[in-house]
């Protein structure tokens, strides 16, 4: 009985450690998946801009031609 006992603390204690490990690793994870979604977004607004910028040149040059 007292084995058993004992076997189901040190299974509980172990998973516990587990568990504690896997929080700090996404904590420590977590900037860098902020980071890269910053990255993205950042990408996706510069690709915005050069879009915007090409079709205003592109109707600059549509009206010196004409």
């Amino acid at each position: 009985m007292t084995a058993d006992a004992l076997a189901v603390i040190d299974t509980y204690t172990t998973v516990l450690t587990w568990a504690e490990r896997a929080w700090y690793a996404a904590l420590g994870l977590a900037p860098l998946a902020v980071i890269g979604l910053g990255y993205l977004a950042c990408n996706r607004i510069g690709a915005s801009f050069t879009r915007a910028h090409q079709t205003i040149a592109d109707i600059q040059i549509r009206e010196e031609e004409s």
